[in-house]
């Protein structure tokens, strides 16, 4: 049995409110959010994509742009670091999910096969 432990951080939550909770939004936020937990430990950063209008924070986001920011700054800061992105969806619509991990393609990507109530 080995000693050995793969530790993997969600920064933001898919629905997490930024204004109840203290979560993070931007890619800068992200980044440095994924350096904390890089330096605690975390290998592998699964992330969640924000709008990033004023007041949108709480919404989710499938702008590739949005992903690839997100991953570049946690890349800069946690090298070697593992991207789980998100592909979960709130209705039958998962082009965007597809999109980003189509254009950006992280290492790793959440399989939602089940129905989740959001």
């Amino acid at each position: 049995m080995s000693d050995k432990a793969v530790i993997t951080c969600a920064l933001n939550g898919v629905l997490t409110d930024p204004q109840q909770h203290h979560v993070p939004v931007t890619p800068e936020e992200d980044g440095a959010r994924g350096q904390a937990a890089f330096n605690a430990g975390a290998s592998i950063m699964h992330i969640h994509l924000r709008q990033q209008e004023p007041n949108k924070g709480h919404l989710p986001s499938w702008e590739v742009g949005v992903s690839r920011d997100i991953q570049q700054e946690i890349r800069e800061a946690c090298p070697g670091v593992i991207i789980n992105h998100t592909t979960g969806t709130s209705g039958p619509n998962y082009q965007g999910a597809l999109n980003c991990v189509r254009e950006t393609k992280p290492e790793i990507a959440a399989c939602n096969a089940g129905s989740l109530n959001y």
